[in-house]
């Protein structure tokens, strides 16, 4: 048999098929490469698709074999690799090994469905792209290493990460794939995105919305009451709860689009502006952007975190909206988070630093405003830190400097408090957990027990919880904050439960030059109480450091 083409420009072309077990060909041909660690180094190194360092293959390939020995055996993996392959793909120097593509294209199935469904995140049209479709609407368009083992604790926790991040990314655009179809008078199609998210998630809101949302642009009634039927059957099984508000709406509005003539349908607009993505060392941090001008405000949340549900809750579009009539405002998920990656695990100050200068980057802008609100706001003050010159200046919203109590910072909970807190959130997933706290003057609105257990749900995994609760608890920015030189804002609500007024009047007290103020209410999220007096303290000042600058 002869060999396929090759590239244009005579260059070879390497694919890596890794959704099942994995399997390689160079230009057409099957490769028998034999052995499981080349197969997974392979891989490995095309998903990561930067420089790693040898002593991490060395412990990821073989985590229990000692150190040189385990380099040792590296070294004979490469060569016995590149040896099969018939060319030099895996390169290296002294410190790190990477997949050289100067004379060869390397291609995987991974990376194609990856691609395809980051694409469609940030621009909707691709949803008419048969194409894209097909790559997402795929059977096994969610698996990675599907019956592929390795004896390596190391590797199979990638594994493991890597597969969970796949369904993730793949299902969030399935959802956005049904709402732009949805709008677009394609239900059809819609509905086959909507069945094949259901099918990866049959907790996933957007799914059943858009199912139902799509049977009755079909015109199929009893389509309409089978789904409907179907979403309140699994909520209840799963989670013993109802349709969320958000889903009753829906099948109301789509009964009410069934009584009427054909001719007369609506579509439902797409809600969320296009999630977008910046590439960083270790994955992608998903945001949303607003407005236009020279100003660029860029913010995040606290410890939950999820655009597009954010986008559900009008106070928060409501808040995004105003702001964005005077700036450019993008919202970002932290990695961990939200649509963010969580390949890499890791939630630290510094690895947050990591994510805004992805996005400021991706922004092309050399300078920003940063609204940080709870923990957020930590990871603001450690960007500002380590990159001033890179920041206009800071706005603190309900923000603490340290995670943990100590002797010299009274308003922080104990370790024993935090792991009550983190029993708690594990021992009630699926529910309205700590909203008493957190939004006390809501706590008796369903509506908003239903959007709030549901960002709870889709920010993070109830088994990705204790991640998040021990980098709260090791939060600490305290010596950050002489040294800041960036104009600050500190804004505190008086009665706030979680983050206490002596923590804000610490920051303002701490930081050189900073601004404090203190506004009545006793809800911790920005968007719940009097979000207007905060908007204006923050207009207000921008305002006057734009006239200084």
């Amino acid at each position: 048999m002869n060999a396929a083409p090759r590239e244009p420009g005579g260059r070879r072309r390497v694919d890596i098929r890794c959704k099942s077990y994995p399997t390689i060909q160079v230009d057409g041909q099957p490769v028998a490469l034999k052995l499981k660690r080349g197969l997974a180094l392979l891989v490995y190194l095309d998903e990561l698709a930067r420089k790693v360092a040898r002593t991490q293959l060395a412990e990821t390939l073989w985590p229990d074999a000692p150190p040189d020995t385990a380099r040792a055996r590296l070294r004979r993996l490469c060569h016995e690799v590149n040896g099969v392959l018939g060319l030099d793909l895996v390169e290296g120097d002294a410190d790190a090994l990477w997949l050289d593509t100067t004379e060869c294209s390397v291609q995987s199935d991974v990376a194609r469905v990856r691609q395809s469904a980051q694409q469609l995140l940030g621009t909707p049209n691709e949803a008419r792209s048969h194409e894209t479709l097909e790559h997402l609407l795929a059977s096994d368009s969610h698996r990675v290493l599907d019956g592929f083992e390795l004896d390596s604790d190391v590797f199979s926790a990638w594994q493991d990460v890597r597969r969970s991040e796949q369904e993730r990314l793949v299902a969030r655009a399935l959802s956005r794939a049904a709402e732009h179809l949805c709008a677009s008078g394609q239900p059809a199609l819609a509905a086959e995105a909507a069945a094949r998210l259901i099918a990866l998630d049959a907790l996933a809101d957007m799914g059943h919305a858009a199912l139902l949302t799509a049977r009755s642009q079909l015109g199929d009634a009893a389509g309409v009451e089978a789904a409907y039927f179907a979403c309140a059957e699994v909520l209840r099984n799963e989670l013993g709860i109802r349709p969320s508000a958000n889903i009753e709406t829906t099948y109301a509005d789509a009964r009410a689009q069934l009584a009427v003539r054909p001719e007369q349908r609506t579509t439902r607009p797409s809600l969320s502006p296009p999630i977008r993505f910046a590439d960083s060392a270790d994955g992608s941090v998903a945001y949303l952007e607003l407005g236009s001008g020279d100003t660029t405000l860029v913010i995040l949340f606290g410890l939950w975190s999820h655009l597009e549900v954010s986008w559900e809750e009008p106070r928060i579009r409501a808040i995004l909206d105003r702001l964005s009539r005077s700036m450019r405002v993008v919202l970002v998920d932290r990695r961990g988070t939200g649509l963010s990656d969580r390949i890499n695990q890791q939630q630290s100050a510094r690895a947050g630093v990591e994510d805004i200068d992805a996005v400021r980057r991706a922004l092309g802008v050399e300078q920003v405003w940063l609204l940080g609100n709870s923990v957020g706001g930590a990871i603001a003050i450690e960007y500002a830190s380590v990159f001033p010159t890179r920041v206009q200046g800071l706005m603190l919203y309900g923000t603490g400097a340290r995670g943990t109590w100590a002797p010299d910072y009274p308003w922080a909970l104990t370790e024993q408090q935090q792991k009550k807190w983190l029993h708690e959130l594990q021992s009630s997933w699926g529910g309205a957990t700590s909203l008493a706290q957190f939004a006390p003057s809501m706590v008796d609105d369903q509506a908003t027990r239903d959007w709030w257990a549901r960002m709870l749900r889709q920010s993070a995994s109830k088994n990705g919880i204790p991640l998040l609760l021990r980098a709260l608890g090791g939060t600490d920015v305290c010596a950050r904050l002489p040294a800041l030189q960036v104009p600050t804002l500190v804004l505190q609500r008086k009665d706030d439960l979680i983050v206490r007024e002596g923590a804000g009047r610490y920051l303002a007290s701490h930081i050189p030059g900073a601004q404090f103020v203190l506004l009545e209410g006793i809800d911790h999220p920005l968007w719940y109480g009097d979000t207007s007096a905060a908007l204006d303290e923050m207009e207000r000042f921008v305002q006057a450091h734009r006239q200084v600058s």
